[in-house]
């Protein structure tokens, strides 16, 4: 069935969307290659796929040259017209000066090509464009550049309710051991107390006649960087809680009040993509008044972990209990997301 070149400029159009496509997609490659490169999949993806989206992207860059390449070699294969043989709603025919493939199939007659059928609108070729390159112009105006928005992730950490602000004390009514008592030119006594689930407590008490109240602090020791995930799963262990309770972590995130003494630690730890993303939290137990933070600032802190059921909650969580109140201190921004 013939149908309208419109003055037979169907070559002209093909071109242009053949160029606008191998643009685009090139685009599209370097894109994913500078996003790799550049550490920007962080916020979007997981680290298991970063590699994927590189080859992804070489591989794309490599096809767009083999088409452009093949583009320009049937550009030069054009022939000029020599007279008006394509005119609107003209039967093609051997003669029409075509590009080579554009009509498809044949009929009977080895002089007359059938009718390919495909549209000559561009402004679907630019409606596709403009979808296409939507990611490249992300990337033009530096996004992604971070993960979850301050409100949004406060939102996901809940209404947690504070623990027992006498927790410290509670434990320390189950020490199994009492290590070598001294005492402060004051006369305080001094004692060093060890609980069942490994938690070294320096008991201060005054001398008598003097009044005060026993003053109780763990015992950190030197401690080692750990990770948010490692506390979540030894949580929801046994035999990890009773390994993990008593050392001393060191561990950098969030900062959300709970209290005077209280704080929640928390990151974002993505197993795919973004959309995926959950919260990871610690519980942070200061033996004074925390000041000098607000919520959402990076911190770090040193403190020794215990696994505690919070109330109202029949799952133990995480927390770490410090020493001094200068294990908790600012820290320098980082991702938003543990891998």
């Amino acid at each position: 069935m013939a149908h309208s070149h419109l003055g037979c400029q169907s070559p002209r159009d093909y071109f242009t969307e053949q160029l606008l496509t191998i643009l685009v997609c090139g685009a599209l490659g370097f894109v994913g290659i500078q996003m790799y490169l550049n550490d920007m999949l962080v916020y979007i993806l997981a680290p298991q796929f970063h590699t994927a989206v590189l080859i992804g992207s070489i591989a794309v860059l490599g096809l767009v040259a083999l088409r452009a390449v093949a583009v320009w070699r049937e550009a030069g294969q054009l022939q000029p017209v020599d007279d008006m043989t394509c005119q609107e709603n003209h039967v093609h025919t051997a003669a029409c000066n075509h590009l080579p493939g554009l009509p498809t199939g044949t009929t009977a007659d080895p002089n007359v090509v059938e009718d390919h059928g495909h549209s000559h609108d561009m402004s679907w070729v630019f409606a596709r464009m403009l979808i296409l390159v939507f990611p490249v112009a992300l990337f033009a105006m530096g996004i992604p550049n971070s993960g979850f928005s301050k409100d949004k992730q406060i939102k996901m950490a809940g209404n947690d309710v504070a623990l027992d602000p006498e927790t410290l004390r509670t434990l320390a009514k189950d020490a199994t051991q009492v290590g070598e008592i001294t005492y402060e030119a004051d006369g305080s006594q001094v004692r060093t107390l060890k609980t069942q689930t490994g938690l070294k407590i320096r008991e201060v008490t005054p001398p008598p006649g003097k009044g005060g109240e026993v003053k109780l602090s763990v015992i950190p020791e030197a401690g080692s960087e750990m990770r948010f995930n490692e506390l979540k799963d030894a949580a929801m262990d046994e035999g990890k809680r009773k390994a993990y309770a008593g050392q001393t972590a060191i561990m950098e995130g969030r900062f959300r009040r709970l209290g005077d003494k209280e704080f929640t630690l928390f990151r974002m730890k993505m197993t795919c993509c973004g959309p995926d993303a959950v919260m990871l939290k610690v519980r942070i137990i200061a033996p004074q008044a925390v000041s000098g933070f607000s919520d959402f600032d990076w911190v770090r802190v040193k403190g020794v972990i215990q696994f505690i059921k919070a109330p109202n909650d029949e799952l133990y969580t995480p927390v770490l209990i410090l020493g001094d109140i200068a294990d908790v201190q600012h820290a320098k921004t980082k991702n938003e997301y543990e891998f």
